[in-house]
């Protein structure tokens, strides 16, 4: 019995010295720690009187000295900006400048278009194009813009999320400038037409596509742009994206009416159709052009002039509008060829680019009976049947330069 109570003693003690971890419900909170004020007599200061930082700069590289010193300079250079409006959140004002901006109808009645991003907004400025109000988030994107006229420009200063809910870019670029849309007078071309080439462009109804259009042809130096009625309208803020500026750079007109085609297309033109959905007509080699007579004597009784809304006299031919007049045009195979085999006039030469997806119209058939005309192909690999609208128009007018600039080259 003594024994027995012994060894329990025993145990009970090496339970109560063993070194063991126990953890509470509130062992691990951390406790507040009193801090004690130090007398500033005995704060040691990091960098005193004594410090000489020329010292210090000569022991670090010279690549290393010359980055302190921008760094130095660049805190101390002050943004000088014209003065603005801070606008809050939920202001009106911009919220409903937007919106009008965003409808097409409203916005062609404001006669204001919506450029985004300081570059385009600087070659705007730069070709004199009227701005009206600009939108900022930082005042280092309100002192890149180069306001010619800062009194007579609204400029207010948004919330840099307030401007990316409107954006039409993943990423907003943080400044949005409202202009005045321009004419084809207002537009500062900067060199003559490198070739005589007016493109028409029908049922382009993607903003990226159109864009890259103005932006080629604009590259290219051709005359001007024709737009039909069907495509994208080109002042849409993704078509001015993708136009990078081409929109001041050529002269455009859009929502052309196929019965008033005649009015922008000389009568010594001639007609070319971007088409890879037919062959090659290999049997004719001949560069000379095809003049086609197999129109009605009696068509020039369904034309007729009208005035525009700039009381300007306005030639109308209702032909292009008769289904039974256009099922003589849908059976007529114009002649194909390869787009480097045909020799290019030196002047008046239309360019047709149809949309992707709709093919050809036998509207330009038409047009093409009655001025003489043709398709061009451009072969394609890989069973590939067609190539982006851009692309093909691109390939065709640098051709066209080519032979121009070869002829030019031996006449010299």
């Amino acid at each position: 019995m003594t024994s027995t109570l012994i060894s329990r003693t025993v145990y009970k003690l090496c339970y109560l010295y063993t070194p063991c971890r126990t953890y509470g419900k509130n062992v691990l909170r951390r406790k507040p720690i009193r801090v004690l004020n130090v007398p500033e007599d005995g704060v040691r200061l990091l960098r005193d009187d004594t410090f000489d930082e020329s010292k210090q700069l000569a022991k670090i590289s010279p690549e290393m000295q010359q980055n302190h010193l921008t760094t130095e300079v660049t805190k101390e250079k002050k943004i000088i900006v014209p003065p603005y409006e801070k606008l809050q959140k939920n202001d009106a004002r911009f919220t409903k400048t937007l919106a009008m901006i965003k409808n097409r109808k409203r916005r062609e009645k404001s006669g204001l278009i919506l450029l985004e991003g300081k570059r385009l907004i600087n070659d705007a400025i730069g070709v004199g194009i009227e701005m009206k109000t600009l939108y900022f988030s930082r005042e280092e994107d309100l002192a890149a813009i180069k306001i010619k006229d800062p009194e007579n420009v609204e400029l207010h200063k948004v919330f840099y999320k307030t401007l990316s809910l409107w954006s039409e870019l993943e990423t907003s670029p943080g400044v949005m400038g409202i202009f005045k849309r321009p004419s084809a007078d207002d537009l500062n071309v900067l060199s003559d037409p490198a070739i005589p080439v007016t493109v028409i462009c029908d049922n382009i109804r993607d903003p990226g596509n159109l864009g890259s259009v103005i932006r080629n042809a604009a590259a290219a130096g051709c005359e001007n742009i024709l737009m039909l009625k069907g495509c994208v309208d080109p002042w849409e803020t993704k078509v001015l994206r993708a136009g990078c500026g081409g929109h001041f750079r050529i002269p455009f007109v859009y929502d052309i009416e196929w019965n008033h085609i005649y009015n922008y297309i000389p009568k010594d033109s001639k007609i070319f159709i971007a088409d890879n959905s037919v062959d090659i007509d290999i049997g004719s080699s001949t560069s000379e052009f095809i003049s086609f007579d197999e129109t009605d004597e009696n068509s020039e009784d369904m034309r007729y002039v009208t005035f525009n809304e700039h009381n300007q006299p306005l030639f109308v031919d209702e032909s292009y509008s008769e289904p039974t007049e256009l099922e003589k045009f849908e059976d007529i195979n114009l002649p194909c060829h390869l787009y480097t085999s045909i020799k290019y006039p030196r002047k008046n030469i239309i360019l047709y680019v149809g949309g992707e997806t709709h093919g050809v119209d036998p509207r330009i058939v038409k047009l093409a009976c009655d001025y003489g005309g043709r398709k061009v192909k451009i072969p394609l690999e890989n069973e590939m049947d067609s190539l982006n609208s851009s692309f093909a128009m691109t390939i065709v007018l640098y051709e066209i330069k080519r032979q121009m600039k070869e002829e030019y080259v031996l006449k010299q």
